[in-house]
């Protein structure tokens, strides 16, 4: 958990803080985009989406191993709702949100699975 953790504390003060804040996500922004019409573009915007979804879920797997996830919590599952997470951090980052609402945010999910506060 301490991976999933600091991948979010990363991106919320990447989004809210110093020279790329409110920038926001190309891949976000992509996403909620005309762009994602085109069959190319949507396709790279699905393998990107997987890699960070995989990437989380090889996270919480390990965290599964380690009993650093709340009993019955499902790493797949988990890893799609912490993937569109980060999507919407950069999406509401963009729009200005405060960095501590945000982190409020994922902090809830994380203690939903078991994680820790970011």
């Amino acid at each position: 958990m301490p991976a999933v953790t600091d991948f979010f504390t990363r991106l919320i003060e990447t989004r809210c803080r110093g020279e790329f804040a409110q920038w926001g996500c190309m891949v976000s922004n992509a996403h909620a985009g005309a762009e994602n019409g085109d069959p190319g573009v949507r396709a790279l915007l699905d393998r990107q989406h997987d890699r960070l979804r995989d990437a989380l879920h090889a996270a919480l797997v390990t965290a599964q191993a380690q009993d650093q996830l709340a009993l019955g919590s499902d790493p797949a599952a988990a890893a799609e709702v912490l993937a569109l997470l980060a999507h919407g951090v950069n999406l509401r980052s963009r729009a200005g949100a405060d960095a501590r609402r945000l982190k409020k945010t994922v902090t809830s999910a994380l203690d939903a699975i078991g994680g820790t506060a970011v």
